[in-house]
C-alpha cells in the first residue's frame, strides 16, 4: 500500500466515522437512554481516533512525501526495493 493509498483510506475511514457519529447523535437526541449514550460514546471515540490518525499523517507530511519520492525514483531507476520511513503493506483489492 502506498502512502497515498494510506491517506485515502484514512480519509475514507474518517468520513465513515463521521457518518456513524452523526447517526448516534440523532439517536441520542430522539431517546436519552443508557444504550444511546453508550453508542454515542463509542462512535465519538472512533471518530476521535480516525481524526488523530489523519492529524498524524498531516503532521508528518514531509516524511510521506519523501517516501513517495524515493519510491518513484526507485521505480524510475529500476532499483527495486527502496527504503521507506513509513511502513508499507501489500494490499490485495477484491
Amino acid at each position: 500500500m502506498t502512502d497515498w493509498d494510506s491517506m485515502v483510506d484514512s480519509i475514507h475511514a474518517a468520513m465513515q466515522a463521521v457518518d456513524k457519529a452523526h447517526v448516534a447523535t440523532e439517536t441520542l437526541r430522539e431517546k436519552q437512554d443508557r444504550e444511546a449514550i453508550e453508542q454515542f460514546q463509542i462512535h465519538m471515540k472512533e471518530l476521535s481516533k480516525r481524526l488523530e490518525q489523519m492529524q498524524d499523517i498531516l503532521a508528518h507530511e514531509d516524511t510521506y512525501t519523501l517516501d513517495e519520492l524515493a519510491q518513484a525514483l526507485g521505480e524510475t531507476l529500476g532499483a527495486g526495493q527502496t527504503y521507506h520511513r513509513i511502513p508499507h503493506y501489500d494490499v490485495k483489492h477484491k
